[in-house]
């Protein structure tokens, strides 16, 4: 039986199933066996299967609306459009405030993100927004010193960033989009931050309860209760480990669990905080803020080397060029996205690392899951799950099953703002070629800013689609590993029938054996045919990167052939001899 529950100090925001131990405990009471516990909906008969958390999905509906709602302008336009959308001004209120529209209520937000949204992200659409306008309507003669492809390329950054919005919100649960059209607390600036990739996934442990979070909402997609499915190993380990903090929702010892047992919902939670606690950000912050700042430093460092007026001469062209500036400032989050989606790819790979070596002999050490463990370390304590014990095997994968749900509403997002990256990417390749082949009025400095916009997303977006391979990869060596232990234990199973060996442990291999099998079935087809990580809807393999880096590179070299073929000339101050 399980020692007593401490409550649960983490922060939930879970608007469905709270979590709790005292229900967990309740559910794991009532079942009888491990496998009940993998049928989390049909055995709990004190809640209703709609009360459950199920798979995320993309809404096309919730992606629509977001669209309408980010590419009109904010304060003036969106909120009106609210209006229409929403059915009522209560629910169009909150839809306005919790998105951002026109943000001026502190029940809703921090005076903070009130005066961030004010001073910097309001003017910066409308800035942009009427640049655009006025060089896709004004007479030419009065922007004479404005090259019109640079405004472009500066509010397709803004486009991109929309999108990605619009994207995040089809991701959204049902029960948080309709949490959006509430009042606080139900909704508000916190939660709104902890369901950001940029803040909230980027380091959750900023966020208590985050991790318990989602790793409740991949449990009920799949139908589990991992704290009803013990896994066997050595008793002192167990009571060693028993010992170490972890959530009070994912104890070491249930009442599903004996003296030699421990709940596979422990060992998960810990593999999974081990890496998630870290913030990886910080170590990429030499490489990525350089990269911020290269991007409207290009055109002013080419325009300063030609000696032409850096913002224009009239106040039309100054606004313009200001406004250019400011959108390639702004497409510095562009750039945090596509190292957030390579560093989640990451931290995927590592989990799913640590739980396939946890199989493997010797396991893992103590001390790469439990910081605290000092003397774990000085003594080499590892921790081992053998997959010859049937019992093993069914934790083992139901974890596995988990793990790859997981934070899902933040995965499928990452995967989708990774090939926007590569779309933006390739259409600036476009841009180029036009610019080029068609022989359009352009300056110099449109080349050298397009040149360092195609090298840093497409860098970055590289970088992303490598670390999803090796995360994608993960799953071949794991199949790999599996189809060995079937090899091995058919003929030790054979072995023991030849030497007449006790019938029981005959029985328990066959049985391990059974359930391997299945587990190979399993990961072939839902990791590697089903559901893989996917780049531009395609399985993330060597294939993809290759298309992608074949794409870029011939881009560029066609564009560099048109520079040569076309006898492209500037005069003095850079602009182009049309």
């Amino acid at each position: 039986m399980a020692e007593s529950i401490e409550p649960n100090n983490s922060e939930s925001f879970l608007s469905l199933r709270q979590p709790s131990n005292e229900d967990d405990e309740k559910f794991i009471a009532g079942i009888s066996s491990p496998y009940e516990a993998a049928k989390l909906r049909s055995c709990s008969h004190s809640r209703s299967a709609e009360s459950y958390h199920s798979p995320v999905t993309f809404s096309w509906r919730a992606f629509w609306k977001t669209f309408i709602y980010e590419n009109l302008p904010p304060v003036f336009l969106s909120p009106l459009a609210a209006l229409v959308l929403e059915g009522s001004k209560s629910r169009a209120w909150h839809v306005i405030q919790n998105r951002g529209l026109c943000s001026i209520s502190t029940k809703h937000h921090s005076i903070g993100t009130i005066i961030s949204s004010w001073l910097i992200v309001y003017p910066a659409s409308w800035l942009l927004t009427t640049a655009l306008l006025l060089v896709l309507f004004s007479e030419p003669a009065t922007l004479q010193n404005i090259d019109t492809f640079q405004i472009v390329l500066a509010y397709l950054l803004l486009f991109m960033r929309r999108l990605i919005i619009s994207v995040k919100y089809a991701y959204f649960r049902e029960e948080d989009l309709e949490r959006l059209c509430l009042p606080a607390p139900d909704w508000d600036d916190r939660k709104t931050q902890r369901r950001l990739v940029g803040q909230g996934w980027a380091n959750p442990a900023q966020f208590p309860g985050l991790i318990e979070d989602e790793i409740t909402c991949a449990m009920d997609e799949n139908d589990i209760c991992l704290q009803g499915i013990p896994v066997t190993m050595d008793p002192q380990l167990v009571q060693d480990l028993s010992q170490h903090d972890s959530s009070p929702l994912f104890p070491a010892k249930t009442s599903s669990t004996r003296e030699d047992e421990i709940s596979s919902g422990f060992f998960l939670f810990n593999i999974i905080n081990s890496v998630y606690q870290t913030y990886f950000v910080a170590r990429y912050r030499a490489i990525i803020y350089p990269c911020m700042l290269a991007i409207p430093a290009t055109p002013l460092l080419v325009r300063s080397y030609y000696d032409v007026n850096l913002f224009g001469v009239t106040p039309a062209e100054q606004l313009v060029t200001a406004a250019s500036i400011l959108g390639f400032m702004l497409g510095f989050q562009l750039l945090f996205f596509g190292l957030i989606c390579a560093i989640d790819f990451e931290r995927r790979y590592q989990t799913g690392k640590k739980l396939g070596d946890i199989v493997k002999y010797p396991g893992i050490l103590v001390s790469s899951i439990f910081a605290d463990s000092k003397a774990a370390v000085a003594n080499n304590r590892h921790i081992f799950i053998d997959l010859q014990r049937r019992a093993n095997v069914f934790g083992w994968m139901n974890a596995r099953k988990v793990l790859r749900s997981f934070g899902d509403a933040f995965y499928l997002r990452i995967q989708a703002y990774t090939s926007i990256l590569i779309f933006y990417s390739l259409f600036c390749i476009g841009i180029l070629n036009l610019i080029v082949w068609t022989e359009m009025r352009h300056h110099i400095s449109t080349i050298y800013v397009i040149a360092m916009i195609i090298t840093i997303i497409s860098g970055i977006s590289l970088f992303a689609i490598y670390k999803a391979i090796k995360l994608q990869s993960l799953s071949e060596e794991h199949r790999d590993f599996v189809r060995n232990q079937l090899f091995i234990l058919e003929e030790e199973i054979w072995e023991l029938k030849l030497s007449g060996a006790d019938n029981a442990r005959i029985i328990d291999l066959q049985s391990a054996k059974a359930l391997l099998e299945q587990v190979d079935e399993s990961i072939h087809y839902k990791e590697l045919i089903y559901k893989p990580t996917t780049i531009l809807g395609y399985a993330a393999n060597n294939g993809i990167i290759g298309s992608v880096m074949g794409l870029v590179i011939t881009g560029c070299l066609f564009a560099i052939q048109g520079f040569t073929s076309t006898g492209i000339s500037y005069d003095q101050l850079g602009w182009f001899n049309f």
